[in-house]
């Protein structure tokens, strides 16, 4: 029997906030109280917050990009070693289809990656990208295996897939208990705009976010939203940025739509000013899809986490590493891997930005960051909460600590961070997977390969927050 007692700190859940002790054993959690005693380990939280691991759905680890040659910088060890660092204790990763793949067969080549090497618990999205009927057919029994959500791209070159597709998807979601999980933007826009820049000679890296402007994004969240409707389906749209795509959202969840969305940090703390044309190849560490926007749109996101209308911050971690890789697109801006790391600051900034400011409630905050994903992503209520029976997966905070980021304090396996020089609070101190502390006060504990598949039912739209 193993036990671990987190002693004398203020306990913060998505509902509730106040001083108890937390009692694990054999990798659960077995008591909240006061005056709590054990024989094993005793964490003295004293001055301490003690809320659920964070959960990030949305990590792309070893990830290959097929057009550019490039694979993402931080593979399962790595990345989830980051991400234990910065307070996550499971992630939600994806599984790419290729091109005549079953979806089987790319679900079982990803955990064979992922289990030897992962240090936290995870899971994965399977991206579809070749839809059939034998597809179709496929998800049913994917759903029961455990993996209920599938990433759909409405761009992306050979990732995307048609509306005729999708809404057959959104079905096949709607009849099996699973989620489709979208990446929104119109292609044929984007496609005219990127032709249309490099026609005219607009090819540096500034140029990226000009072909993918805002209205690509709402457009396309709107259809989704419309599509999965139609299909009485529920949906989860990726990565929102933009106020056009936040209002479709708000106003499909006001007529009783089940459409939950995400947004991450970048798109909380940047904005547009990134990609000043006279810093040249330096704006291709900031070049992602979509991109960032003009302070407007950041404020429209803030504003939409405080009143519920976007249901959780995942870090889209996505680490090319600035020399040889987003480097080899200094000419073309096309030829820049889209993406930026952030699974290891997640966390502090939305703390640091949310909490610390004053823009959401501490309990809002563990709602963003861990519950509202936990219950999207059926993994509720076995992660993403403190309660007897719940995972024992923890993160022990000082809510006043104060960290300047570098990329030399950071742990992916990259040379930059869009966030250099910030002063976050919300690092942990103590992450606690399963029962077990796998960072202490900046020390690594966690052996390699010691995460595990992370259970998941169906999702129920209901269920969703």
């Amino acid at each position: 029997m193993s036990e671990l007692l987190i002693q004398g700190g203020t306990v913060v859940t998505a509902d509730s906030m106040g001083d108890a002790d937390v009692l694990t054993r054999d990798g659960s959690v077995v008591e909240i109280g006061s005056g709590l005693t054990t024989d094993g380990r005793v964490i003295d939280a004293a001055g301490h917050w003690v809320m659920p691991g964070g959960i990030d759905t949305h990590t792309h680890l070893a990830h290959p990009i097929g057009r550019l040659g490039v694979t993402t910088a931080d593979d399962f060890y790595t990345g989830t070693v980051a991400g234990a660092f910065g307070g996550v204790t499971t992630i939600l990763d994806f599984g790419l289809q290729g091109k005549g793949e079953s979806l089987s067969f790319a679900r079982d080549r990803r955990l064979a990656e992922i289990h030897p090497d992962a240090v936290i618990d995870y899971g994965f999205h399977m991206i579809v990208t070749d839809v059939n009927d034998s597809i179709i057919e496929e998800m049913a029994g994917l759903v029961r295996a455990g993996f209920p959500s599938f990433k759909v791209y409405m761009t992306y070159g050979d990732k995307k897939i048609s509306d005729e597709h999708l809404i057959l998807l959104l079905e096949a979601a709607a009849e099996h208990g699973g989620l489709i999980y979208a990446h929104c933007e119109n292609d044929c826009a984007v496609t005219h705009l990127i032709e249309r820049h490099l026609a005219r000679g607009d090819t540096a890296p500034a140029f990226h976010a000009t072909s993918r402007p805002p209205e690509v994004e709402a457009e396309a969240t709107n259809r989704a939203i419309m599509l999965a409707e139609v299909a009485g389906a529920a949906i989860c749209i990726a990565h929102v940025t933009s106020s056009g795509a936040a209002k479709h959202v708000a106003d499909a969840r006001e007529r009783g739509a089940w459409v939950v969305a995400e947004t991450c940090p970048q798109y909380l703390v940047l904005d547009d000013s990134v990609y000043d044309p006279s810093a040249g190849c330096e704006v291709a560490k900031f070049v992602c899809s979509p991109p960032m926007r003009a302070p407007m749109h950041r404020d429209a996101l803030w504003e939409a986490l405080a009143r519920g209308s976007i249901q959780q911050v995942s870090s889209d971690h996505a680490p090319f590493r600035f020399e040889g890789q987003k480097t080899a697109g200094c000419d073309d801006f096309t030829k820049i891997p889209n993406g930026l790391p952030g699974i290891e600051t997640r966390l502090p900034i939305l703390f640091t930005e949310g909490v610390s400011k004053g823009r959401i409630s501490p309990e809002r905050f563990v709602e963003l960051t861990s519950t509202g994903p936990a219950r999207i992503f059926g993994m509720h209520p076995r992660k993403g909460t403190v309660e007897p029976g719940a995972d024992a997966d923890l993160i022990v905070v000082d809510p006043e600590r104060e960290v300047t980021v570098g990329v030399a304090m950071l742990h992916s396996d990259i040379d930059y961070t869009p966030y250099d020089g910030r002063v976050l609070r919300g690092f942990p101190e103590w992450t606690i997977s399963r029962g077990e502390v796998v960072v202490s006060e900046g020390e690594l504990l966690a052996e390699r390969g010691r995460g595990r598949l992370v259970e998941r039912g169906r999702i129920e739209p209901g269920a969703l927050p």
